[in-house]
């Protein structure tokens, strides 16, 4: 009977082969992980933070339906406010976000600085002015110019966006006191907002108080009268959605479009005093 001498293989030998065999496991392991795991970009389609610049004229009907949107798709939103115009310049400036809600000028402006993508445009809805007073105080008739000039002069305060900020409401109400050449009459009694807070700032001065803001600012707030203004007096403004240079268009961004072109989301949004074509 013959032996066949089979050689051992040295230590060092195979202590080699245990590691090139763990390193195979290894990498075999990583590669079923890695298939198995959703990557960065499905998580987020099925739930991730939408960050949204928004015109703050929006913060009335955003306030009522963002929770029902982050309860409908899963997605969470985050928001920042502020006049159109300071969001041209913040935009312009280098803040990001996935989604900008601003005035067509505003839109256009960035689209044109390079900041938005041209063609992304997605008109929401349109908002005018209209005259806020403290609620119990006796409103004002305003059918004419004439009306709504008496109705400045006999104010005990008069407050409206501060211009300088750049929000259109401001600017436009400025522009017609100049007009109406009782600017310097009324600049003692002027109380500026901020852009957003019209409407809180006119209550908290009291009785006698006036403001002018738009109309989404006022409609179904407490505390607060609406009084509307003739047409002759109107500036609308309009509320477009902008996906920002760089940003690629999510199912998130998709969702949250298309959830504010609902029949539901649409009658908050008039129900605020908007119009909605």
């Amino acid at each position: 009977m013959r032996y066949e001498t089979r050689q051992i293989p040295t230590a060092a030998e195979f202590s080699k082969a245990v590691v090139v065999a763990a390193l195979l496991l290894a990498a075999m392991l990583f590669s079923a992980l890695a298939s198995a795991a959703p990557t960065a970009v499905s998580v987020c389609e099925r739930a991730c933070e939408l960050q949204l610049l928004s015109a703050a004229s929006m913060q009335t009907v955003f306030k009522e339906v963002i929770g029902e949107f982050e309860q409908r798709s899963g997605h969470k939103v985050s928001l920042r406010y502020s006049t159109m115009g300071a969001i041209t310049t913040r935009v312009m400036a280098g803040e990001t976000a996935d989604l900008i809600i601003s005035s067509p000028a505003s839109i256009a402006a960035l689209a044109a600085g390079g900041k938005v993508q041209p063609g992304s445009e997605v008109t929401i809805a349109r908002t005018g002015i209209g005259v806020v007073i403290p609620a119990g105080d006796r409103a004002p008739t305003i059918a004419s110019i004439d009306d709504f000039r008496d109705a400045l002069l006999a104010a005990r305060v008069v407050v409206y966006a501060n211009p300088a900020g750049g929000g259109a409401a401001g600017i436009h109400v400025a522009r017609v006191i100049e007009k109406l050449g009782i600017a310097e009459e009324l600049k003692a009694r002027t109380k500026f907002g901020v852009g957003g807070d019209v409407a809180e700032v006119t209550v908290a001065a009291g009785s006698g108080a006036l403001g002018v803001t738009q109309v989404s600012e006022i409609v179904g707030k407490p505390g607060m009268q609406y009084v509307p203004v003739p047409e002759a007096l109107q500036n609308y403004t309009g509320f477009v959605a902008g996906l920002p240079s760089g940003v690629k268009e999510s199912e998130a961004i998709r969702a949250f479009i298309a959830f504010l072109r609902t029949p539901e989301i649409v009658a908050v949004m008039k129900s605020k005093g908007m119009r909605v074509d």
